[in-house]
């Protein structure tokens, strides 16, 4: 064999070698409020869920030596492309109005090997894909309810409940950016999220979304339905700004999230 073939193949052995090296990763995501599961469709329960829909990026697991590694997500049609995934827990039934009748629950990729206790993620766009033409955007950046077009970029979270004669809504993501589409020099709030949750393990943890850190039952039972869509004169957004670990004035991060919970899927 010449040295050109063993090179070839040693190259071809070194790149399946690598290929293989990846380990498989789920993480799924429930909603709960206060402790309870929420759903778009259980007309006895005393909370309702009107929406749930957020963008991940940035997905990381923490090794046994505390380094942080990055996980990369799996490109599938409608829900992950470039290393971003839309997590969509309404099904557009019941309360969902305004959903979609498909669902996400999760989120699926690879890492290298190893051992893995903690997960940390971002809840957001990047900045230059969160800018860019909407028109020409991949799933799952082509959803026109996602976008916020009047604030040049999309909504990173939106979140909702209801009672009978009560509810409240959210919509989170950048504002106070500077320009048009596709030409946007900055924002005055950035709006993303880090999630980090030192105590999951994956396969044997969940995501909770608990909404019941939004806005609390008493709330939902004074009359007056409330909504917060990321500005900083609304009074309404004081509080969930707070339970994201956001500062409702400069949309960076202020004290610990309580919104995303790590719990045993048993």
């Amino acid at each position: 064999m010449n040295r050109r073939l063993i090179a070839v193949s040693t190259l071809a052995a070194i790149t399946v070698a690598c290929s293989e090296a990846r380990q498989p990763v789920t993480v799924e995501f429930v909603a709960r409020f206060e402790g309870r599961d929420v759903s778009c469709g259980d007309h006895a329960a005393e909370i309702l869920l009107t929406d749930l829909r957020f963008y991940v990026h940035d997905v990381q697991l923490m090794a046994e030596d505390g380094a942080l590694i990055q996980v990369k997500l799996d490109d599938e049609v409608l829900w992950q492309h470039d290393d971003l995934g839309l997590v969509d827990l309404e099904n557009g039934r019941g309360a969902c109005t305004n959903g979609t009748f498909e669902t996400r629950s999760f989120l699926q990729g690879t890492v290298r090997p190893g051992t893995y206790r903690g997960l940390q993620f971002t809840i957001g766009v990047p900045f230059d894909r969160n800018h860019a033409d909407p028109l020409a955007a991949k799933p799952p950046l082509d959803d026109p309810a996602m976008h916020w077009h009047w604030r040049a970029g999309y909504k990173f979270l939106r979140a909702g409940v209801r009672t009978d004669d009560d509810g409240f809504w959210m919509h989170l993501g950048s504002t106070g950016c500077e320009g048009t589409v596709r030409n946007i020099s900055g924002c005055r709030a950035p709006n993303r999220i880090t999630v980090r949750l030192d105590d999951f393990v994956a396969g044997q943890n969940i995501v909770v979304v608990e909404l019941g850190e939004l806005v609390s039952q008493d709330q939902l039972r004074d009359g007056n339905a409330t909504d917060c869509s990321s500005g900083p004169a609304e009074a309404a957004c004081k509080a969930p700004f707070d339970a994201l670990g956001l500062d409702h004035s400069t949309g960076g991060p202020a004290g610990t999230q309580r919104f995303f919970k790590s719990r045993a899927t048993r």
